[in-house]
């Protein structure tokens, strides 16, 4: 498919990406020892954390991910998102309390510090790699999937440009430029939320589509009396024409003067209202 890239969303893209890697090269200066880089030397506020902590859990791979459980598993795919959450928790008390008390940063480094053994950090550093890697597939597909009509440039230009960002916001700044870059994510995320609400309540709440001063036709059904003669059950109405085509079979009926197709249902012996671009001959 083409994509007729936008002016201002390609303004607008390239915006926030410079100055998300100007956060990442302003951080990356005063990121000079572990500590900074690895826990952002323990000076990032609270609120600051927190928003950026809801940017992270509102991801491209929870929207994908959680929708795709929830469509495929039913109620049991929402729990699983229930239970990521809860999950969070007892991560951030069994397994970064007890990290930071040892003054480590890294799941390998605390086993190391308590075992010595390659082997454990072997294995940690590949599982670690292992789930990293089904966590940034959704990523990377939203990011492609996102950046492709943005821009214009084809998906997987998306997903290599994309990643690549990421990988230098990372590599230069570890955790300070990540959570600030959450931050800013989880900010719009929220900002723009509370607008989209206020608009749709604005509104007001329908399932009618509103398309201005255009009313909105609802497509109706009408009863069969009778399956061989296609006889409706409002005698009021005349079917005027019949199309048997390949697979469906048609029919016109003129209501107040206009016309109007309809294709008829065997099973449930119904004619649906249908809307029609292709001019039928008349029978």
């Amino acid at each position: 498919m083409n994509y007729q890239p936008f002016p201002w969303a390609i303004a607008i893209f390239l915006f926030f990406v410079s100055f998300v890697l100007f956060i990442s090269y302003y951080f990356a200066k005063r990121a000079k020892t572990a500590k900074s880089y690895f826990s952002a030397g323990g000076n990032v506020h609270w609120a600051v954390n927190g928003i950026a902590f809801a940017g992270d859990y509102l991801s491209a791979a929870s929207f994908l991910g959680i929708c795709g459980m929830i469509s495929i598993a039913g109620y049991d795919g929402f729990l699983y998102s229930i239970g990521y959450l809860a999950g969070w928790i007892v991560a951030l008390f069994v397994v970064a309390e007890p990290m930071k008390r040892l003054g480590k940063y890294t799941f390998a480094d605390a086993l190391d510090s308590k075992f010595n053994s390659k082997g454990i950090q072997l294995f940690a550093g590949i599982s670690t790699l292992v789930v990293s890697m089904f966590y940034l597939i959704p990523q990377m597909v939203g990011a492609g999937t996102l950046v492709e009509p943005l821009l214009g440039i084809p998906y997987w230009a998306g997903v290599l440009m994309v990643g690549t960002i990421v990988i230098f916001i990372v590599a230069t700044a570890g955790m300070t430029s990540t959570t600030y870059v959450q931050f800013l994510k989880g900010g719009l995320l929220i900002i723009f939320s509370v607008v989209l609400t206020v608009l749709i309540l604005k509104h007001g709440i329908s399932t009618t589509p509103q398309n201005g001063d255009t009313p909105y036709h609802e497509f109706q059904e009408l009863k069969l009396t009778d399956n061989d003669t296609l006889e409706l059950d409002d005698s009021s109405l005349t079917i005027s024409n019949v199309w048997e085509l390949e697979k469906l079979t048609l029919v016109r009926i003129y209501i107040g003067g206009e016309e109007t197709i309809w294709q008829y249902s065997e099973e449930e012996n119904i004619l649906k209202e249908t809307l029609f671009i292709t001019s039928l001959s008349d029978c």
